[in-house]
């Protein structure tokens, strides 16, 4: 297939809504991705959105290639690559045009690090924090969790998860033995039960690990709100749900929220 066919295969095959259909066609006429493009020479920050949705679509073959040759199925090289279109709805509406922005966070899918297996997404990485009442030291491997923005956040779709990520790295990366599962998020923060019910699926979700550090952070903002909220722009952005109504009146009063570390309760 040429280059224009590759990219148009993996459009269709990710199921990118129509509504892009126009402006994606019109930019696959006016923008050429050359034959020879890889991952690691394209550069995360260009602002080009058109260009750069063009260019990871590209990127999805060489990914289908690398996912075979290790033995790991299409339904996995698909769910992961689902995170495409999470971002290119993100920056679309964020732009007001077709747009694909967060390109280091989707350096980690296109470049085999990171995969989704059920509800979550799991990468390899190295502990940031020390947790010696888990015998987790700064630096060892760790299996990291992420969530995917879509969807309830149920908890036996995360154990069911937890475990498929279990059998995934032991029979695709046995040669990496890994302390534990960890997630580094806003979810695990504890002054979300001030805001939130004991029973939400949020709640129910942190609640299945240890936390182990907390810091300060607005990155609550831009999840519950748009991406592009901050602590400057809050008050003019407006609360889509009562959740987002109390977290904006609380961060509003001066309260700040946090990114916490939680470890995996085994």
């Amino acid at each position: 297939m040429g280059t224009k066919s590759v990219i148009e295969f993996w459009y269709k095959k990710l199921n990118f809504p129509s509504k892009y259909d126009e402006e994606f066609y019109r930019a696959l006429e006016e923008i050429v991705i050359p034959a020879d493009s890889k991952l690691e020479d394209y550069d995360p920050r260009c602002e080009d959105g058109k260009r750069n949705l063009l260019a990871y679509l590209y990127f999805c073959e060489e990914l289908k290639r690398r996912y075979e040759e290790k033995g790991i199925g299409e339904d996995v090289l698909l769910d992961t690559l689902s995170d495409l279109v999470v971002w290119t709805d993100v920056w679309s509406d964020l732009k007001g045009e077709l747009w694909l922005g967060e390109l280091y966070w989707l350096n980690f899918h296109l470049g085999m690090r990171l995969f989704k297996l059920g509800r979550l997404q799991f990468c390899l990485g190295k502990a940031k924090h020390d947790a010696p009442a888990h015998g987790l030291a700064k630096g060892d491997t760790v299996v990291e969790m992420h969530i995917q923005a879509v969807g309830p956040l149920k908890r036996e779709d995360c154990l069911a998860s937890v475990a498929r990520a279990r059998e995934f790295f032991a029979k695709y990366y046995p040669e990496q033995p890994y302390k534990c599962f960890t997630c580094h998020s806003w979810l695990m923060d504890k002054k979300l039960d001030e805001v939130l019910s004991p029973d939400s699926n949020i709640i129910r979700f942190r609640n299945m690990y240890d936390i182990v550090h907390e810091q300060p952070s607005d990155a609550i903002l831009k999840y519950v709100f748009k991406w592009d909220t901050t602590a400057e722009n809050l008050a003019q952005t407006p609360a889509t749900s009562n959740f987002a109504q109390r977290v904006k009146e609380r961060r509003l009063a001066g309260e700040r929220f946090n990114e916490s570390l939680g470890i995996w309760r085994d």
